[in-house]
């Protein structure tokens, strides 16, 4: 058998090949899998048209296999209340200790994911790609897997391995044009399944889940076998989850099309543009050709539900040269100003960052044209943009400051996630890079996905997010420990990351290479991916790690890398803390001049809470209510070691009822939750802001998002519902912004844009409970470019009443509201905020026009408090229909109000059309909160 499988790879070249972005793409979406359990055939006759997929599940490609189980009906869906233990694990032990084998559906099978699945598919060749080589490519798989095509493989589980590495093999000699073709595909479990310790949590302040630590060995992502912030995944994610097509050449192909922009600094006026591709000949003789290249600016950007108009025109550079390419090998091809005077662009569309600039795309096309037909073409997207990096340092500390186009970036943002199930459809994809784009973030790590789809890279460099790429994920290697061999397999890692260096190169907003987070694998992995980006891709900042806290003598190899200029190191952690304590942190410098990692965990809103917790509130009401097991499994934790020690939840919760008193009810507690998300979310940010460029560089969070719905750490939640800190975070991330420092009330304005603001006024008010106006200044100012000010300190005015309220405005010189801050304060410093819990709520006035916008609806609301009371934090929805449920993700410009006795405010709601599913959009006052 193993001679006719080596006969077999011979005869079709099937060298493992990543893949790249084609123009002719024939995706192949509609799948049938089942257990290979299930399955006494081998994959010689599964890919025959003649075999029967009797009692096959439907799937669609791109899925993971639960994730295709869940949708055909088979497992009720994990991110929802305690339905995950409903569903087996891929760990035995798991399993024995859970009482989970009774939930197989394969009768006999106590473990229905120990054991590969077999997925199968068919497809047509279109007529016009009669005659050409077939390329049968994906994107990404987990973990391993054997491809059949009619009858016959294609490649081995043993060689196509590893989850962040794509394969395009040459299928032309087993396809047919003249009849249907069938594809097998059998898809392998992650080597180590991992035995998660413990793998669960039912008491809320509880211990940590823990996690499979077996699973680091494999190049695969760590949290599937459980993680503080993420269930286990009964099947580890085991399936095709990116996409898989088609592809159609001749004998030459174009991969690894490579786009390289300089700017002479500071001059921007002039662009310089190197173009590289490698060009495959996968014939029997050489092939001799025309390479031609255009690059176009790209005047419409598609967001999936609107579209952009971008200003200004480029005429069309175009470029060519005669190649030859031998047979069965690849060369690379360069075209560089210096030889191509029209590679040289004069007043260039610039790149930028969100709160900097537009976001210029420009488009590749590159053509191999041989014998009068096109073999092949490729496009790629890229910005012209210039990144670089610099040390600022204080006190023996470092601080890293990212530069674009010459100008410094005030780095504010965090980490996100992806889905548990890897489930991530184009609309929501966009949907995410909006909402951080409108919250004002600017950068972002993705740490748990090394290898995102396309897609998703493209969302970040429109909405311009300056994305970290993080190539091993923290804690699966450690120096001077066991785990320090992980992953196990060098060549299959450095397979992997070397596809990933090639895959996301050209993408503008990836703004840096990260070695690992928080730790550092070993020298035999460190140096060649360190020594294969400086070949393949040095045109942007790389970093060893984002923190370290071990001797680096250990590591000698990575001090040529050091100093990093960012850390995680000691506190603040990821817990509630007073708002002062962020401010007084900042100014100790150490560990804080680009702090890359801290959070507050962050309940969502009630209509969220319902969703997954389905008997929320119906609990006995004991000391901890309304938290109950449901809460704990969905991450309401606090101890990740032992002794126990506050890390997570508990303070938050201490916070919430010290604060606004014991909850009644859990829309008590829900409500009040939010205003400790608020305040903690903009108190990170503003704590930051107003040392800006003399002590912090830079701060992001852990994090931003939810890889399903918990109560920890995130300003919108799994549903893409944001909570109050998204929207107090949004304030505190104005690119031009009005604060009051919390740890000695000095009002400050920072201003991020590198343009100064002049004839401003700051209008400075407190007010007593009663809405009496106790104190309050004017100041007249003006600003200078990318610096804060500060301006007076508001004052503690004797006998004002135990509870109240300083509000902050920036005004420009025609009396417009530029920003605007609002603080709730104690008068005896002890935040007993119990009477803002027995505030009547005020009864606003809405009105409401609707326009439409390609796919958006958007909705201009004008809201009105008529009363002489304070309306304090109310939140506005729009619902499918009268009665109907939220329309979700609402992008607001504002929310969680608080508008002040007879004023009016407009704020704007933005949806997708189709996700009301043909009902009517209902504006309403969320009544719970």
């Amino acid at each position: 058998m193993k001679k006719t499988i080596s006969t077999i790879f011979a005869l079709a070249a099937l060298a493992v090949m990543p893949a790249n972005a084609s123009d002719e793409k024939q995706m192949l979406t509609d799948w049938e899998l089942k257990s290979a359990v299930q399955v006494k055939q081998g994959g010689g006759m599964l890919s025959l048209s003649s075999y029967k997929t009797d009692r096959w599940i439907k799937a669609k490609v791109p899925t993971s296999v639960l994730g295709a189980l869940v949708k055909a009906g088979v497992y009720p869906d994990p991110h929802f209340d305690l339905n995950d233990l409903k569903i087996p694990d891929a760990s035995d032990d798991l399993n024995r200790r859970l009482g989970l084998s009774k939930y197989s559906y394969i009768k006999g099978t106590p473990n229905p994911f120990k054991h590969p699945y077999w997925f199968r598919t068919k497809f047509r060749i279109p007529a016009n790609r009669k005659g050409r080589r077939a390329w049968l490519n994906f994107d990404g798989i987990n973990y391993r897997a054997d491809v059949w095509v009619n009858g016959k493989q294609v490649a081995d589980h043993r060689e196509m391995a590893g989850m962040f590495l794509r394969f395009k093999y040459d299928v032309t000699r087993f396809v047919s044009a003249d009849r249907e073709n069938t594809v097998a595909v059998k898809i392998y479990q992650v080597d180590n399944v991992g035995t998660p310790s413990p793998g669960y949590l039912f008491e809320p302040f509880g211990q940590g889940r823990g996690q499979g630590a077996e699973i680091f060995r494999d190049v695969t992502l760590k949290f599937m076998a459980g993680w503080d912030c993420s269930p286990v995944v009964r099947d580890r994610n085991m399936g095709m989850y990116q996409n898989v097509y088609l592809s159609y050449t001749d004998d030459v192909k174009i991969e690894h099309p490579y786009v390289v922009t300089d700017l002479q600094l500071p001059d921007t006026t002039n662009a310089f543009v190197t173009v590289s591709a490698e060009l495959r000949n996968a014939g029997t003789t050489v092939r001799r050709g025309i390479l031609r290249g255009t690059i176009d600016l790209e005047k419409e950007i598609d967001f999936c539900t609107y579209r952009k108009l971008m200003p200004g025109s480029m005429q069309t550079v175009v470029f060519e040269r005669e190649v030859e390419v031998p047979a069965g090998r690849s060369i690379t091809v360069s075209f560089t100003p210096k030889d191509y005077a029209q590679l040289h662009i004069r007043r260039p569309y610039l790149w930028w960052p969100n709160g900097y600039g537009m976001q210029y795309l420009h488009r590749l096309k590159l053509t191999f044209e041989a014998d009068g037909r096109v073999s092949d073409t490729q496009t790629t997207t890229f910005g012209i943009r210039k990144i670089t990096s610099t040390l600022k340092e204080r006190d023996g500390e470092h601080g890293r400051i990212f530069w674009v186009n010459g100008k410094r970036i005030f780095s504010r943002g965090g980490f996100i996630q992806p889905d548990m199930l890897l489930d991530m459809n184009r609309k929501r994809m966009y949907d995410e890079a909006r909402l951080l784009a409108a919250a004002g973030v600017n950068m972002i790590a993705n740490e748990d996905m090394p290898s995102p789809p396309e897609e998703v890279m493209e969302t970040y460099d429109k909405y311009g997010l300056l994305m970290w790429e993080v190539f091993f994920q923290c804690w699966t290697s450690y120096p001077g420990t066991e785990t320090f061999k992980n992953p196990t397999d060098t060549k299959l890692a450095l397979r992997n990351m070397y596809d990933v260096v090639k895959r996301y190169r050209n993408h503008p907003s990836l703004v840096l290479w990260c070695m690992q987070i928080e730790t550092i694998v070993r020298e035999e992995l460190y140096v060649p991916l360190r020594q294969y980006i400086r070949e393949n891709d040095p045109t942007r900042p790389f970093i060893a790690t984002s923190s370290h806290g071990w001797n680096v003598e250990e590591t000698p190899y990575i001090k040529p890398d050091l100093p990093t200029g960012m850390t995680d190191e000691n506190a603040p952690d990821y817990t509630w803390y007073p708002h002062p304590y962020y401010y007084e942190k900042v100014l100790e410098v150490k560990d804080q001049m680009f702090r890359n990692e801290m959070g507050v965990p962050a309940v969502s809103t009630l209509a969220s809470m319902k969703k997954y917790i389905y008997d929320l509130g119906k609990g006995e009401k004991r000391g901890y209510y309304p938290l109950d097991k449901v809460w704990a499994y969905h991450d309401a934790w606090d101890s990740i070691c032992c002794p126990p020690e506050s890390y997570a939840y508990k303070p938050y919760d201490d916070a919430i009822r010290r604060q606004f008193g014991q909850p009644q009810s859990a829309e008590d507690y829900i409500r009040w939750a939010q205003y400790i998300n608020a305040g903690s979310y903009r108190a990170m940010y503003e704590a930051a802001n107003h040392r800006m460029w003399d002590i912090t560089t830079g701060v992001m969070l852990w994090k931003l998002n939810a890889t399903w719905p918990q109560v920890l750490w995130q300003i919108y939640d799994w549903f893409l519902n944001p909570n109050a800190g998204y929207y107090y975070a949004k304030k505190a991330l104005e690119p031009l912004h009005i604060q009051m420092n919390e740890h000695n009330r000095m009002v400050a304005v920072i201003n991020t844009q590198h343009r100064s603001h002049d004839e401003l006024t700051a209008d400075v008010r407190l007010y007593d409970f009663n809405m009496n106006v106790a104190w309050q200044k004017q100041q007249p100012l003006s600003i200078g470019e990318d610096r804060y000010q500060e301006l007076f300190t508001i004052p503690q005015p004797d006998g004002i009443t135990p509870v109240y309220f300083a509000r902050l405005l920036l005004k420009d010189k025609n009396g417009r509201v530029v920003s605007e801050n609002f603080y709730w304060l104690s008068a005896d410093g002890k935040n007993d905020f119990r009477p803002i819990t027995r505030m009547p709520k005020v009864e606003l006035q809405l009105n409401s026009t609707t326009m439409t916008k390609d796919g958006d609806v958007i909705m201009k609301v004008n809201v009105k408090n008529p009363t002489d009371r304070l309306a304090f934090m109310h939140r506005l929805i729009i619902t499918k229909g009268e009665g109907g449920e939220e329309v979700l993700p609402t992008f607001w410009s504002d929310n969680f109000l608080t508008i002040f006795p007879g004023e009016t405010r407009e704020v704007t709601a933005t949806f997708a059309r189709k996700d009301l599913n043909g009902t009517t959009p209902v504006l309403k006052l969320d009544r719970d909160q």
